[in-house]
């Protein structure tokens, strides 16, 4: 039997304008109208996932971790200080080199919340607190005329490298 791996969990956050709570399968359905907003998925692809799918979806990014406990699922919505969810970020964490625990971030807003700094202001936080939490490599994967999401990897220290993974640059924060 394998080593059993302890992963952060998600705790609820705040910036200075928004809330991160760590996603509830009850998000769903506040979620749903802005998640299913064909207009988001132009540079992700993929078609929107119905309100069943999306709460299917939660349950599992609610339990903390993969299956196979290989990977730390840190999922959080964005919830602005109106009361209205404007977004998510989350880190896919797992083990690198020698160990160390790194994070496959991603970040999405809804059309009418973009333009604001949400996403980087979201992004920030959760970074920091990944990091007060062990994580200290980090990377994104970013379509390639993505402004918006290339101007938030950039404000959380992330730059591009050459590697691309299915049409999307990754960015990182290694120094090499």
């Amino acid at each position: 039997m394998g080593m059993q791996v302890t992963w952060p969990v998600a705790t609820f956050l705040k910036s200075p304008r928004l809330d991160l709570e760590p996603v509830r399968v009850d998000h769903a359905e506040e979620a749903y109208p802005w998640l299913s907003d064909e207009r988001i998925h132009a540079f992700t692809g993929g078609a929107p996932a119905s309100l069943d799918e999306l709460r299917a979806q939660f349950r599992r990014q609610a339990e903390g971790h993969s299956p196979d406990g290989s990977q730390g699922w840190l999922n959080w919505m964005i919830r602005h200080r109106t009361g209205r969810v404007v977004g998510t970020v989350q880190a896919t964490v797992t083990r690198g080199r020698g160990g160390a625990m790194q994070g496959d971030l991603a970040w999405v807003l809804a059309f009418e919340a973009q333009g604001h700094g949400f996403a980087r202001e979201a992004a920030g936080e959760m970074v920091i607190w990944l990091m007060g939490n062990g994580v200290q490599r980090f990377t994104a994967h970013i379509h390639p005329r993505h402004k918006a999401s290339k101007a938030v990897a950039r404000a959380i220290g992330l730059h591009p490298t050459i590697n691309v993974v299915q049409g999307e640059l990754e960015w990182n924060n290694d120094d090499s």
